[in-house]
């Protein structure tokens, strides 16, 4: 081994020792003289590349445009729907109002006196009902004729309706 003297120091070439680097070199193809046919395929390959980069770019103009189509033709089937849902509200607003004023009371009154001759209630007609003493059926002279076991079977039931109310 030799020693080197660095600045005074001593130092081992150590350089010696080390793996001997290799270039990697990636092995070239290279054609000389291409022929006519091949360089007529690269030709047809580049020109049948950028056609298809043609054809992908101007199907991608073409879906644009017809999703911007469909977009504007939902959109203005949209404000058709609106309009009319408002249109349809107003409507509605208009028949409640209508049908209010038709069930008024008044109108209601006033259909009655005109249309059907009636006439507001009097005194005289009402009736009142006394229910403080229970249920109890009183038979007038206008009331059919019942038989002697019809009778019998009246006054039955009302001996029990007496009993069971002790």
């Amino acid at each position: 081994m030799r020693t080197r003297s660095v600045g005074g120091t001593a130092a081992y070439d150590l350089s010696r020792f080390a793996p001997a680097r290799q270039e990697s070199r990636r092995p070239r193809l290279t054609v000389a003289n291409p022929g006519a046919k091949a360089r007529a395929r690269a030709r047809a390959a580049y020109a049948l590349k950028v056609v298809a980069m043609a054809l992908a770019l101007a199907a991608a103009i073409a879906a644009l445009l017809y999703s911007q189509a469909v977009l504007s033709e939902l959109k203005a089937e949209a404000n058709t729907v609106q309009n009319d849902l408002r249109d349809m509200e107003s409507e509605q607003v208009r028949l409640s109002a209508e049908l209010e004023s038709k069930i008024s009371m008044r109108n209601i009154e006033e259909y009655a006196t005109q249309k059907l001759g009636m006439a507001p209630l009097d005194k005289s007609q009402i009736t009142y009902v006394d229910l403080s003493q229970g249920d109890r059926i009183e038979l007038s002279s206008e009331s059919p004729k019942q038989t002697l076991g019809e009778r019998l079977r009246l006054a039955i039931s009302n001996v029990q309706a007496l009993l069971s109310q002790d």
